[in-house]
């Protein structure tokens, strides 16, 4: 059969020149496709463009995971860093407390310890005193017996801030030579007047006395003893006198009397 069906409407010669024409080098290439259906293609392209886009968003989530993680770390530096700044802040806060309590502390031992020191000065200058008063007052003892000679010196009365009450001051000198203590009592005789009538009053009052027993304020001393007191006399009555005697026994060793 011939290439093509046999028209009598095309000349022999034109269909010689056709053929010479295709069969010639300058014809145009020619290729074979296999006819595929457009769903087909459609699902092919779709499959590409989720391949697509998976991959970028893969490489989308890898950047922002390490910018997240990054973040993420210099967050918790950045936390780590200020919670060691609050340890440290408040670590110097209690030592700054600390050293203020210390502070005072050795400001109020050192305000005691100047306390002290001002009191152990004044004891060693009363102390220094008193030694200087045993030794003149020593000088002018009389001598006596061994057994020791009592006398009393610098004895005053004086009203008190109470109504009715009196304080006494004295002081009591025993011989220089005395080689043992004193053991006696003191008692004071108050002269008063009420109304014109004139009486005498025992202080401490006079109480019924076992045998043997000091009657009054009992005193112990050796060479030298300061003594005071306070005593009450009945309202409305008037003092006149006090006497103070020192007594050992039954026996008056010292009396000396104060006018009002």
């Amino acid at each position: 059969m011939p290439p093509w069906p046999a028209s009598p409407a095309v000349p022999r010669a034109v269909k010689l020149k056709l053929l010479a024409r295709r069969l010639s080098v300058s014809a145009p290439k020619m290729s074979v496709r296999r006819h595929v259906p457009w769903p087909l293609r459609l699902m092919a392209f779709a499959a590409v463009l989720v391949v697509g886009a998976g991959g970028a968003l893969w490489a989308w989530h890898g950047l922002a995971g390490d910018a997240l993680f990054g973040r993420g770390a210099r967050a918790d530096r950045v936390a780590h860093l200020e919670l060691a700044l609050a340890s440290e802040t408040a670590e110097r806060q209690r030592l700054s407390a600390l050293a203020t309590s210390t502070d005072s502390q050795l400001k109020v031992e050192r305000s005691a310890g100047e306390q002290l020191a001002a009191q152990l000065k004044s004891l060693e200058s009363e102390n220094a005193r008193l030694k200087a008063d045993l030794t003149y007052l020593e000088t002018l003892l009389p001598a006596g017996a061994a057994e020791g000679v009592i006398a009393i010196r610098r004895f005053e009365v004086q009203r008190d801030a109470q109504p009715g009450q009196l304080r006494y001051r004295a002081l009591l000198t025993q011989d220089a030579r005395a080689d043992k203590d004193f053991e006696g009592a003191l008692q004071l005789l108050v002269s008063t007047e009420s109304e014109g009538r004139k009486a005498t009053l025992t202080w401490p009052a006079a109480v019924a006395q076992t045998p043997g027993t000091i009657p009054g304020l009992k005193v112990s001393f050796r060479r030298y003893q300061r003594v005071e007191g306070v005593f009450e006399v009945p309202a409305g009555v008037a003092v006149r006198s006090v006497q103070l005697r020192v007594l050992e026994g039954d026996a008056v060793r010292a009396q000396q009397t104060v006018m009002m």
